[in-house]
């Protein structure tokens, strides 16, 4: 039986406020154990690294245990945590969120009918000839249950929560509140204040399930020409409000059972998939930025997307400066990438040269893969390790936080990263980049 969520305000802040005494709790402790073990020289280092782990995964646990309860905004930071694999947190600790990519508790019956008398005034067996109560998906807004229309037509019916806006609102209400989950999970975290509005803004448009429907409909039709393999579900307006999203039934493999397709199948999905990125950042300036593994279906030939809750549009000026950044990188073009990264918030005037020198030698090694002509994998370095080398040598303290669109940019990035990474893939980065800023160009003329 499924512990009862919790929407109203007092509860929630109650539940996360115990749940963070534990954690911290759980991480002083660790703490506290990496300095007695630095005293005590005579413990092995295998010890001393098992003796903080341990409290580090109880941490942990605590914190994924209630984000799964609460679901709302506390689940949906750790469904963005979770697509970092184990590039940023121990694998032990990564893989308690990757449980968050699966199914979180889902709403009794009598919630689930309350929803659709509010939607329609009737239950959902009123509305669809067959309706299965138990879902094959729950989430962090809102959970997905099989259905058939009268004519037989199989659809996935989206039904969001009942109260999760208000749990969202109360959530997002005092941002201290996330940032404190970030600190317990990544001391030393640097300015993240803008990153933390887009996560509100971004969780707010995620919760209309009428602007889902939309985007929906406006990736398919601007795909289904130029992108036939990239597989996205009709919709059907007239089992659609608000709070529920009824659409067509897409079968497919997980991205588990993908990666036991040949390499030859794989390396096809790898280039189709950075391709699709390509066409939708450069061409339609907006981007599917929900990369969890639980919102992609395969086929051996196709690429199939179920969920367009969040979806982030960026302006022109935005993307003519992210190009420019990418050719600095390419050219080692110092002046250009001071310029474009003073732009963007990352650094300042007052920044010295040789920091702007030592960051971009960093990160044209990182784009490495990027910048050669022919196919190539990602490099097996681990990219967090090498940006952790620079951002320990800096001071963070004072800085800024970078534009908000990084937020779910780099999310996006990190989820076709980490997807072409365990395909073992190889494909053709630097033409398809390239073919992306043609495509932007072209764009620019036509809307002129």
């Amino acid at each position: 039986m499924s512990k009862k969520f919790v929407s109203h305000r007092l509860g929630r802040i109650s539940k996360f406020g115990k749940s963070l005494v534990k954690a911290s709790g759980h991480m002083a402790g660790a703490l506290a154990k990496d300095k007695l073990s630095q005293i005590n020289s005579q413990s092995s280092e295998k010890i001393k690294e098992l003796k903080s782990m341990s409290n580090r995964i109880a941490a942990a646990k605590e914190i994924v245990q209630t984000m799964g309860e609460l679901k709302g905004a506390l689940m949906k930071l750790g469904q963005m945590i979770s697509i970092t694999e184990d590039m940023i947190l121990p694998p032990e600790i990564s893989a308690l969120f990757n449980q968050l990519q699966k199914d979180a508790p889902a709403m009794n019956d009598e919630e689930l009918n309350d929803v659709f008398l509010d939607a329609f005034g009737k239950r959902p067996e009123e509305i669809f000839r067959e309706f299965k109560r138990k879902p094959i998906a729950a989430a962090s807004i809102g959970q997905v249950h099989e259905a058939f229309l009268e004519d037989g037509q199989r659809v996935a019916v989206k039904v969001q929560y009942p109260k999760i806006v208000q749990a969202i609102q109360y959530d997002i209400s005092n941002l201290d509140r996330l940032k404190k989950v970030l600190l317990v999970l990544f001391p030393g975290l640097p300015n993240v204040d803008s990153y933390l509005l887009e996560l509100k803004r971004s969780l707010l448009e995620d919760c209309d399930y009428n602007a889902e429907r939309e985007s929906l409909q406006f990736f398919k039709e601007k795909s289904r020409e130029r992108f036939p393999q990239v597989v996205i579900p009709e919709v059907y307006p007239e089992f659609c409000t608000t709070t529920i999203l009824t659409m067509e039934f897409i079968e497919g493999d997980s991205f588990i059972e993908s990666k036991k397709y040949p390499q030859d199948k794989r390396d096809h999905l790898a280039q189709l998939l950075y391709d699709y990125h390509n066409f939708c950042f450069y061409e339609l300036r907006t981007l599917h930025s929900d990369p969890q593994y639980g919102n992609f279906l395969f086929t051996e030939d196709s690429l199939r997307l179920l969920d367009f809750g969040s979806v982030r549009s960026f302006s022109q000026d935005f993307v003519s400066s992210y190009i420019e950044l990418l050719k600095s990188i390419e050219k080692k073009d110092l002046v250009l990438y001071k310029k474009v990264l003073i732009d963007f918030g990352f650094f300042s005037e007052e920044d010295t040269d040789q920091l702007f020198k030592d960051h971009l030698d960093m990160v044209h090694k990182l784009y490495s893969p990027f910048l050669r002509e022919g196919k190539h994998p990602v490099e097996k370095e681990n990219p967090m390790d090498m940006v952790k080398g620079f951002v320990d040598s800096i001071d963070l303290k004072g800085r800024k936080s970078p534009r908000e669109e990084f937020l779910l940019l780099d999310r996006t990035h990190l989820g076709l990263y980490t997807k072409i990474k365990q395909w073992n893939a190889k494909i053709d980065w630097l033409t398809s980049k390239h073919l992306g800023w043609d495509l932007y160009e072209s764009s620019k003329k036509d809307s002129k």
